[in-house]
């Protein structure tokens, strides 16, 4: 049986999934301002790793 928080997780997972996309759109788009040819690819993997890097300082925190 799932527990509440894991039921009240469930109800909110597409919206942070959402979240978490426009995020990297939102730094994505000011890489794009500064540098105009920008490894897209690259940029997006950049970004998603040092949003990693800052679940893990988080985590670590409590």
């Amino acid at each position: 049986m799932a527990s509440m928080e894991q039921i009240e997780m469930d109800k909110h997972r597409k919206s942070l999934d959402r979240d978490v996309s426009h995020l990297v759109d939102k730094y994505l788009k000011a890489m794009e301002w500064d540098i105009p040819d920008v490894d897209e690819p690259a940029a997006r993997q950049m970004i998603l790793d040092e949003i990693k890097r800052e679940v893990g300082r988080i985590e670590s925190q409590h």
